[in-house]
């Protein structure tokens, strides 16, 4: 009891809430703008939180990650560009409300779900994060790969009613991922390796550059196409009904407790990120709704359940991110080993010794986090109402600058590597354009982006997992964790095929 009273007043004061309240400010404009993701904000405060005491440091960082990954639902919502790639999978249902003129309900519903998240992995690192931490330990090269495949099945969810075009686009990405030097031997795999040996594509595609292309760059082509045509006005947009009825949220019990489940777990294994976890989180969701049984809406049809399940998720995987860095010592994602350099260079060693010698430190880290998920609703809500008023721009003004931001984010992520941050810009650019050739004719772009972020975690781990079983392929079968993973990627790919031949 001591010890949590020692930390409760090293937070709970006004220099500490108030550096909260920056990063949680700073967090939320970084999520938004298309490129800067949450590891970015975290390393650029890093120097910072170093001239502070260690809880008002690790408050300020936090602050920081909760807000840039909540912050990455708005653009998401009401351009259909997501800020980082924890928000891919909101724009679905998100961008669809805000095109029916629902902008305030899917932005007040992302920001309730990003709370109930948040504090939900924030319950479960506290109960139970020795335990979640020694799972996670299970999840070797092979239950890794396994999990990048079934992610990969999601394609067939996302592929709308073609999943030929979906799983083509899918194989794309896969490809894309591919790009640039072999994890083990290094060989080059690019077109014209002698030529192109010494230029950035020898370090394959960046995922930011690839993502706000695909979806920010070819999506205000779209737009520029229907200004020339002069068919694009200015979306009527209602800013009421802004808090979802607590019926309605409990309505969506289930969604929310295995989006969060999802989400912590998934963020509690080190090397795998909030992009599998919401589109698992949204393919759970479009299952639980499409069951005869449930009187939710649709996932997919524009709706505020679409918008609950990636943002509960993507919100529990900053819980469980912490859960292995701080039980393990380990990071559970790229903002987390920034955090846990932190502690490190403070002289804080996580693990047994950050629980058993400095508990005071540690619930001041459990009460930062709880504020700053506070500090994240109150801020986006007062937000609410002032964010759909972008879309009040004309068009013509509009798409320019969503432009211009787009390739500035793109060219932004290298800092001062001025060929490679060009390199990042171009490929924004040219795969921007391929996305607005590939949406004209109706094939999704998501999968391309799914075959891009699970490529390269497939290939590492199902090549380190056979060179540990000494060559045998059989070992993803007979561990049993990579073995529930294949039946689940089995399962997922033949029920839709199975219900589909039913009812033709």
């Amino acid at each position: 009891m001591e010890a949590f009273i020692v930390g409760f007043f090293q937070i709970f004061n006004v220099e500490t809430i108030l550096w909260i309240a920056l990063g949680e400010i700073l967090g939320i404009v970084l999520g938004a703008l298309p490129g800067l993701t949450a590891t970015m904000g975290v390393a650029l405060m890093l120097p910072i939180s170093f001239q502070l005491s260690d809880a008002t440091g690790m408050a300020l960082l936090l602050g920081v990650y909760c807000g840039a990954v909540s912050g990455a639902s708005i653009p998401a919502i009401l351009l259909g560009i997501p800020g980082n790639p924890n928000a891919i999978a909101t724009v679905y249902d998100g961008h669809a409300m805000t095109q029916k003129g629902l902008a305030g309900q899917a932005l007040g519903g992302a920001v309730i779900a990003s709370f109930i998240g948040g504090i939900g992995s924030l319950v479960l690192l506290m109960l139970f994060s020795p335990l979640i931490a020694r799972f996670t330990l299970l999840f070797g090269p092979a239950e890794k790969a396994t999990l990048a495949l079934v992610g990969l099945t999601i394609i067939a969810s996302v592929s709308s009613d073609n999943l030929a075009k979906g799983v083509l686009m899918g194989t794309l990405g896969l490809m894309l991922s591919l790009l640039g030097t072999d994890p083990f031997t290094d060989a080059l795999r690019i077109p014209f390796p002698q030529l192109l040996a010494k230029t950035p594509l020898a370090s394959g595609i960046n995922l930011i550059p690839a993502l706000i292309g695909l979806f920010g760059i070819s999506q205000a082509l779209i737009e520029l196409e229907r200004i020339r045509q002069g068919r694009l006005a200015p979306p009527q947009i209602k800013i009421e009904n802004i808090f979802p009825s607590f019926r309605k949220i409990a309505g969506m019990w289930r969604i929310i407790l295995e989006s969060t489940g999802i989400g912590a777990l998934i963020g509690a294994i080190p090397g795998t990120g909030a992009s599998i976890a919401v589109f698992l989180s949204y393919e759970r969701a479009k299952k639980i709704t499409g069951s005869f049984r449930s009187r939710l809406e649709p996932v997919g049809s524009g709706c505020l359940e679409g918008v609950f399940a990636p943002e509960v998720a993507n919100n529990a995987v900053t819980g469980g991110a912490l859960i292995p860095a701080l039980s393990l010592g380990i990071p559970g994602d790229a903002a987390t080993a920034v955090l846990l350099g932190a502690l490190l260079i403070k002289g804080v060693v996580p693990g047994h010794q950050l629980f058993s010698q400095n508990m005071p430190l540690v619930y001041a880290i459990f009460i930062a986090l709880f504020i700053s998920n506070v500090f994240m609703l109150s801020f986006q809500l007062l937000g609410v109402r002032i964010f759909p008023k972008v879309l009040a721009v004309p068009p013509a003004v509009l798409v320019p600058i969503i432009l211009i931001l787009s390739l500035i984010g793109s060219y932004a992520i290298q800092g001062q590597a001025i060929l490679s941050a060009t390199f990042d810009m171009g490929v924004a650019l040219g795969l921007g354009v391929l996305g607005f050739f590939l949406k004209k004719r109706g094939y999704p772009i998501a999968p391309i982006v799914l075959g891009l972020i699970l490529g390269g975690m497939l290939e590492e781990n199902f090549r380190r997992a056979v060179k540990l079983a000494g060559g045998n392929y059989g070992v993803f079968f007979t561990k049993p964790i990579s073995l529930i993973f294949i039946i689940f990627a089995l399962l997922s790919v033949m029920m839709p095929l199975l219900r589909k031949s039913r009812r033709s």
